[in-house]
């Protein structure tokens, strides 16, 4: 994502949200949009969000730690390196720790109370908006070189010095805040660079100007579009603390992608049990025509050798064919295709069969003409020559009397 949503939210819950885009670099992409959050849903979809909460409610603080290892024990330490300098108790802050630099003792870090980032983040997440970050606008001030930067800005005196954490200041006495913002006056005296809004520089002309004789150079930089446009570009180029840490954490990556796949996933999932159960249904159906089959065989079995245990089918009948001196490989093939003849007629039973000079005789009892010439249809193949030699009614059914001859016989 090389473009990034900023929404500022403002103190007051009912004042309207403004946003903007930027790219990488920070440059603005259109004009500066307002209302409520929820209108910015659809420019945050494939973009990078980020949040900037308003400065009164989050402190930025640098305490300096001892060298700890391990950013579980640094985020154990930092309460208690703060807590002389908070009012509220501890268990009822968010502290949310950004990036040290490697030859400073100072761990950049930033709080807010609990119940205040829950207030902000039950706001987006009921317009929707899912932010990848939530910053301080303290945070995003820009700073200069040996140089304070103060940013003037819907009565708060926004105030940036180099390597010190940014603040704000109440305006409504702006000649107050100045005075607290500069210190003690120096015979030298800074370099400032204060933005303002045009409305707020004529409102303060006299105030502002009359910095000059404080300081030792004074530029006056006008936000034609407020404070935003300042605050967005630094976003990509700032080191900003997430407040979106621990238990307020975004989503990762994976997890957006988790969501996304979700309904392929279950798509895929819902296939395959299909697949398994249309396989599954099958193979039931072709155990229920073995077992058919199986019956069947007993039944021809049975009355081909009245009494025999079934043992091997195929040897004990070769057997008694040997030793009754009709071995010729006949009837073995003739039973074969009687026995898968009469899975397509389960109805059909036989009540008698003989085998003499390769000719098998069937007598069978069909519920109908059709299952009678349905299994001599099915029997005429291989070479066999099927033929219905009689069918007569029976009882609501139809005994019929079959001839079959083999081609090797």
């Amino acid at each position: 994502m090389t473009e990034t949503l900023v929404i500022r939210l403002r103190a007051p819950e009912d004042a309207p949200a403004s946003w903007l885009i930027v790219d990488a670099n920070g440059a603005r992409s259109g004009s500066v949009q307002s209302g409520p959050i929820a209108d910015a849903l659809s420019l945050s979809q494939a973009r990078r969000t980020v949040v900037i909460l308003p400065a009164a409610d989050v402190t930025l603080a640098r305490p300096d730690l001892p060298p700890v290892r391990g950013a579980a024990r640094i985020a154990q330490a930092i309460p208690f390196a703060l807590e002389e300098h908070l009012a509220s108790e501890l268990e009822n802050l968010h502290f949310a720790i950004g990036h040290r630099d490697a030859s400073s003792s100072a761990m950049p870090v930033a709080v807010v109370a609990r119940s205040t980032l829950e207030r902000w983040q039950a706001l987006w997440d009921a317009a929707g908006v899912r932010p990848d970050a939530a910053y301080a606008e303290s945070s995003l001030i820009p700073s200069a070189p040996n140089a304070l930067v103060l940013v003037l800005d819907e009565g708060m005196l926004h105030v940036s010095r180099p390597a010190q954490p940014a603040y704000a200041l109440d305006a409504g006495s702006l000649q107050v805040a100045f005075e607290l913002a500069l210190g003690a006056p120096t015979e030298a005296g800074e370099h400032v660079t204060l933005y303002a809004s045009a409305a707020d520089y004529e409102a303060h002309r006299d105030t502002i100007e009359g910095l000059r004789t404080r300081t030792a150079t004074l530029q006056v930089k006008l936000l034609p579009d407020g404070m935003l446009p300042l605050l967005a570009a630094q976003v990509p180029v700032a080191r900003p603390i997430n407040l979106l840490q621990g238990a307020y954490a975004a989503p990762t990556s994976f997890g957006l992608q988790l969501q996304q796949w979700r309904l392929p996933a279950a798509l895929a999932a819902a296939t395959l049990v299909a697949f398994i159960g249309v396989q599954g249904l099958k193979l039931w159906r072709l155990h229920q025509v073995e077992k058919q089959l199986d019956a069947q065989i007993t039944e021809v079995f049975h009355q081909i050798l009245p009494g025999q245990p079934i043992v091997d089918p195929r040897a004990q009948i070769q057997g008694v064919l040997a030793r009754a001196g009709g071995g010729n490989g006949a009837l073995l093939p003739a039973i074969s295709l009687l026995a898968q003849a009469i899975t397509q007629a389960p109805a059909t039973r036989v009540e008698a069969i003989s085998f003499r000079a390769g000719v098998l005789e069937l007598h069978l009892v069909a519920p109908n003409v059709e299952a009678l010439d349905g299994i001599k249809q099915a029997m005429s193949r291989d070479g066999a020559k099927v033929e219905l030699q009689s069918a007569n009614p029976r009882d609501q059914q139809v005994e019929g009397r079959l001839q079959v001859r083999l081609g090797a016989a």
